[in-house]
Parts: C-alpha cells; sequence; structure tokens
C-alpha cells in the first residue's frame, strides 16, 4: 500500500504504518506538553509512550480477526495502522455464519483479554486496598492520573481496551458488532437480508448518536455518527452488488479489444490453419469452408491473357480463365 511502511510480518501478514500516523503521535506529545503538572518533557513522552502501546493494543486486535481468519482458509493481505485506528484487509468474508461470527469476535475478545489482564496488574502493583481507596476517592484517582507514573499507564490501558471492546460490540456498521449482528440474523436469513436488517439497525443508532451529539454540542459524536451511517450504507450495498454478481463469469462482462478468431469446424482455404483471419499481410485473406462445400477457385482478371490469348490458370492463385 501506497504511503505505508512496513514494521514487521506476523504469521505471513504484513503489519504496516500510515504515514498519516505521525500525526497522532504529534498530537500526543503535544497533549503532554500542554497539560502535563510534571514538567513537558515526561508529559510528552508519556502520552506518546501512552498512544503507542496503545495502537499495539489495537494490532492485536486486528491480528485477532487474521489470525482466526486464517484458520478458514481466507488470505489476510495486511493490516495497516491510521491515526483513527487499524484496518486487516481480508481477501473475502466468509458467508458461513459461525465462521464470520467467530473471526469477527476475535478481535474484541483480544481487548478483553487484554483489560482483565492489566487490571489483574494493576491489583497486584497498586495492591487492592489501594484500588479501592482509588475508586471511593476521585481526587486521589485524578492525582494518580495526574502524576503519569507507571500505574498510570496501566489503568488507562485497562480502561481504553475495555472501551475498545465496548465501542467495536455496538451493532452497527462497520464495526464488530454490525458483523456479529449479521451472522446471527444470517442463521435465519438468507446473507443478503441479513446485511439490510443489519445495516439499518445502525443507521439507526447513528441517527441516535447524531441527535445526541446536536444536544450534548459533542462534535466527536457527530463525526462518529457519520461515520456509522456511511459504513453502513457501504455495506448494504456491497452485500447487493456481491448478490448480483454471483454466479457471473468474467466473459461475460468483458468487452473484447481488437480481432476475435474463432475456431473452424474444418481447415482454412488457403493453408493448413484452423482458424478464420481477415486483414492479413500482404492482402491476403483467409475464408472458411462450409462444411460439405468444394473449394471454389477465384477467376483470373479479364487482362490477364497475352495478345487477346485467354488467360491461363495462375500456378500461385489457382484461378481459372474468365469465360
Amino acid at each position: 500500500m501506497s504511503w505505508s511502511l512496513k514494521l514487521i510480518t506476523v504469521r505471513g501478514i504484513p503489519i504496516r504504518v500510515h504515514i498519516t500516523f505521525l500525526l497522532i503521535v504529534l498530537w500526543a506529545a503535544y497533549i503532554g506538553l500542554m497539560g502535563s503538572n510534571v514538567g513537558w518533557l515526561r508529559g510528552a513522552l508519556f502520552m506518546v509512550v501512552f498512544t503507542l502501546l496503545l495502537f499495539l493494543c489495537v494490532v492485536l486486535h486486528e491480528l485477532g480477526h487474521s489470525l482466526v481468519a486464517q484458520l478458514f482458509g481466507v488470505k489476510v493481505h495486511d493490516i495497516t495502522l491510521w491515526p483513527i485506528g487499524g484496518i486487516a484487509r481480508l481477501s473475502k468474508m466468509p458467508e458461513r455464519p459461525y465462521q464470520e461470527f467467530l473471526i469477527t469476535a476475535a478481535g474484541p475478545a483480544v481487548n478483553i483479554f487484554l483489560a482483565l489482564g492489566l487490571i489483574i496488574l494493576a491489583v497486584v502493583w497498586i495492591t487492592p486496598a489501594g484500588i479501592i481507596r482509588l475508586i471511593s476517592s476521585p481526587w486521589e484517582l485524578q492525582t494518580l492520573f495526574s502524576s503519569m507514573s507507571g500505574q498510570t499507564l496501566v489503568l488507562l490501558l485497562a480502561a481504553n481496551n475495555a472501551l475498545l471492546a465496548v465501542f467495536n460490540l455496538v451493532p452497527a456498521f462497520p464495526m464488530d458488532g454490525g458483523r456479529l449482528l449479521r451472522s446471527l440474523l444470517a442463521v435465519a436469513l438468507p446473507y443478503r437480508s441479513a446485511t439490510r436488517v443489519a445495516s439499518f439497525v445502525g443507521q439507526a443508532l447513528a441517527v441516535l448518536m447524531g441527535l445526541v451529539a446536536l444536544v450534548t454540542g459533542s462534535f466527536f459524536l457527530g463525526l462518529v455518527a457519520i461515520f456509522v451511517f456511511a459504513g453502513a450504507w457501504q455495506e448494504r450495498q456491497m452485500a447487493v452488488a456481491t448478490d448480483a454478481l454471483r454466479g457471473v463469469l468474467v466473459r461475460q462482462v468483458m468487452q473484447p479489444l481488437g480481432h476475435r478468431l474463432s475456431p473452424l469446424p474444418g481447415r482454412s482455404a488457403v493453408g493448413g490453419g484452423g482458424l478464420a483471419a481477415s486483414g492479413l499481410p500482404g492482402g491476403g485473406r483467409r475464408t472458411a469452408r462450409r462444411p460439405g462445400h468444394a473449394r471454389r477457385a477465384p477467376v483470373c482478371p479479364a487482362q490477364s491473357g497475352r495478345w487477346g490469348a485467354p488467360p491461363r490458370p495462375s500456378a500461385e492463385t489457382g484461378c481459372v480463365p474468365r469465360p
């Protein structure tokens, strides 16, 4: 993919980072630089490290999809990191409901396991009594977050992995929840109908999010609503096109270029070829004999005889004298 740099390959899957990913890193450094109470350098470094680790969790999320897809024989082209998240490009999505369900569920499952593991690490590091104290005292929780320590990093990563799992389970395309809903509906409905129902549910949720964004003035929620609405529409159109082209051969929709050569039932009139062609080099023309018809020799021109004598058959052209 253009404008992308390859980082590593896992199980034959190239993991790339788009050049625009640098924008989110710079934005994180700026946030840490301006909003830190522990020094600008430490604040910027903390936010950059947190952002990189968070996107590492995104890569693991996409690897969850990809590795399960490989188990079902689906080719994974690559995984690309963008400022808005990660995208795994699969050659196709299986239409068997249980396969799509397992492939889709693998991503949020990775985030859930990461969140649980980070919570256990936080409990061991901070101690259970410290966790209870942080939950019961918002002031101490704010103090911990403002310190930008290792404990802060673990808690933030745990919370964001939990949010990633919940957000991706929203039943709306293009999130994982929309595909999970379609796979469940496809058990009782045709694939196209299941996609239509799931896409309409996603668009209804997008409209609801848009109304909430208008009431609360949340610009980010409004962008998410537009993103979800457009993604649901695109998924529905893709399903319609796939269903319409099912069983159609490539040669049925291709427009041939140049002369078309077709096989003949017999040999050609001149030579031993089995193809009929027109406009051969030298002005020659090959014609095909119809089955059961004798070959007719061409007639010599009237002026071909010498001194008015009847023209003789030509050994080269095989013509007969004009009567």
